[in-house]
């Protein structure tokens, strides 16, 4: 398989810096059909594996809820995807599943064939299989992503990284692992949202932090996504990082993420030892395991005892 990535060089010289969108060919690697994906998962550490589906809260409110695979196969927990509605995500793929995260590096190479100066560093890559009917919340990744598409077809709303849609509470929140990575949504915003319908061989990139959320529309749906970071990136989660530090331990209200200048450096320079010391470690989420794949139930999953869901 040559020639895995198809982008030119406008994009490659733009890439991380906004909305990018090629074609690529990881299809062809025969890694993706039903036999193979449902051998890794079988073989997929669980530390390194999460489940999920979306239910409405006491309040109507979609939120995540985590489960496991309940001692299934790889085939059956594919069967339950492909009739329920689930999400699994297969991560660092680096490490785990090198065959996988090798796709993505050979597309790196190729932007940096056309684009020498483009850095990049710390990818995690991870394997998205979900079901026909489900969705991927409004939120906002921690790092600059690309989204290789492989089977199946899905829509992907990406609004504007501005206060309007991101406000800086929220990005702290997200970079300190306060959440889920869900941040507040209204309908008024798709007005402003770049929509894409994306095919297999599609794949796209985006401005760091961007928000997004995407509704699947037909079949499985199997996407590869690898977060990974630049020299920008990294100051910038610096700077977010920074900001949250300062809010939390000393009572502060930093409204700028801008990453120049001397404040920026001090804030990064307060995120690294805020981090080695583990001060704000006692804010992050806490996951609670409320079910387990069944491929028997509608929705390809059984709740455990007081847990389900509110109708």
């Amino acid at each position: 398989m040559s020639g895995i990535l198809d982008i030119s060089q406008q994009d490659a010289d733009n890439f991380s810096l906004g909305t990018i969108k090629a074609k690529h060919r990881f299809m062809e690697s025969g890694l993706f059909e039903d036999d193979a994906l449902a051998t890794l998962i079988e073989e997929y550490p669980a530390d390194c594996m999460s489940i999920h589906t979306t239910t409405p809260d006491p309040d109507g409110v979609e939120t995540w809820r985590h489960g496991s695979m309940g001692g299934r196969t790889g085939a059956e927990v594919i069967e339950a995807v492909r009739h329920g509605q689930l999400w699994i995500n297969l991560q660092h793929m680096e490490d785990v599943a090198p065959r996988y995260h090798n796709l993505v590096a050979r597309c790196f190479d190729e932007i940096n064939r056309l684009n020498p100066k483009f850095k990049h560093m710390r990818h995690n890559t991870g394997l998205l299989i979900s079901s026909p009917r489900s969705r991927v919340l409004y939120h906002s990744d921690i790092s600059p992503v690309i989204l290789a598409h492989v089977r199946g077809r899905k829509r992907l709303w990406l609004y504007p990284d501005s206060e309007e849609f991101i406000s800086n509470k929220s990005r702290e929140q997200v970079v300190l692992k306060e959440t889920e990575e869900e941040i507040p949504y209204t309908e008024d915003y798709d007005k402003h949202a770049q929509v894409f319908d994306l095919m297999p061989g599609d794949l796209l990139s985006w401005k760091m932090q961007a928000p997004h959320r995407v509704d699947n529309l037909d079949g499985l749906n199997v996407s590869v996504t690898t977060a990974y970071y630049t020299p920008a990136a990294m100051k910038q989660y610096g700077v977010v990082y920074g900001n949250g530090a300062m809010r939390r331990l000393f009572g502060m209200d930093p409204k700028s993420i801008d990453t120049k200048g001397i404040a920026a450096l001090a804030k990064c320079a307060l995120a690294v030892i805020v981090r080695k010391a583990g001060l704000l470690e006692g804010n992050q989420r806490v996951f609670k395991t409320t079910f387990e794949v069944d491929p028997k139930q509608e929705l390809g999953y059984v709740e455990f005892e007081g847990h389900r869901a509110k109708a």
